[in-house]
């Protein structure tokens, strides 16, 4: 264990799934591969919902160690539940292609919207 990873306070999430017993195992993988790991989630009681709405289950790294636990979890086909980093203005790629594509639906409705209006006046 490095000095960063004793003295880190930013833990950052690199995986989620629906199951506490999963997140264990793949914890336990990547601390076979010498980084610390932080389980963290929680379930619905079966009291408290009439459906099972199950869980969220989620592993958190060191910072400094998030890149390579990602790379640990895509060689170990955990790649389905990976969760990407996020960019300075707190966006995935997922996230950012999403906002892109929306945008343009949006202007291509904005530009058909006007050549209505544009063909009505006509």
């Amino acid at each position: 264990m490095t000095r960063l990873e004793r003295n880190s306070r930013h833990w950052e999430q690199v995986w989620q799934g629906d199951s506490e017993a999963i997140a264990s195992i793949v914890a336990g993988r990547l601390e076979s591969e010498g980084i610390r790991t932080r389980i963290q989630g929680n379930t619905t009681p079966y009291r408290a919902s009439a459906l099972n709405l199950g869980g969220v289950w989620g592993i958190l790294v060191p910072s400094g160690k998030a890149a390579v636990a990602r790379d640990v979890l895509r060689e170990n086909d955990e790649a389905h539940n990976i969760i990407e980093s996020e960019d300075a203005e707190g966006l995935t790629s997922g996230q950012r292609a999403t906002l892109r594509f929306a945008l343009g639906i949006a202007v291509i409705f904005a530009l058909i919207g006007m050549v209505i209006a544009v063909m009505g006046q006509a």
